[in-house]
């Protein structure tokens, strides 16, 4: 089966290589960057299936980010990743994040959203 094609943003490195580790061993194609500006640019130039992202971030926020990506009507599914409190997390629905975790992530969840995300994002085929 294929996979997504994901990037991970996180400003705290360890968390960003440990969670690329896990998710490229799991068979994902994982990109990783650690800052809201350098994560859109890459959404500009290439594309992915799915963004996981923190929301504290240096320069460009995670939530600006966010909105950036929807403004620009980029077709990439969103998930939060954040050590926030779930206020916080689930307040970011209304800029179009399509599901959040709270750190410090829970792999196999993860991984059950990652799947709920890309099937809902492949086409049917029709006959």
């Amino acid at each position: 089966m294929v996979k997504p094609k994901l990037l991970l943003v996180d400003d705290d490195k360890n968390a960003l290589d440990g969670l690329k580790k896990i998710l490229t061993r799991s068979g994902y194609a994982v990109s990783g960057v650690i800052s809201g500006d350098t994560a859109l640019d890459i959404l500009l130039r290439k594309k992915f299936d799915i963004i996981i992202t923190d929301l504290n971030l240096p320069g460009m926020g995670g939530l600006t980010l966010i909105q950036e990506i929807r403004k620009r009507k980029l077709p990439v599914s969103i998930i939060v990743i954040t050590a926030y409190d779930a206020d916080i997390a689930l307040n970011t629905k209304k800029y179009g994040v399509d599901d959040y975790l709270a750190k410090p992530v829970n792999v196999d969840e993860l991984e059950l959203v990652l799947e709920k995300l890309w099937e809902n994002q492949k086409p049917v085929d029709t006959f």
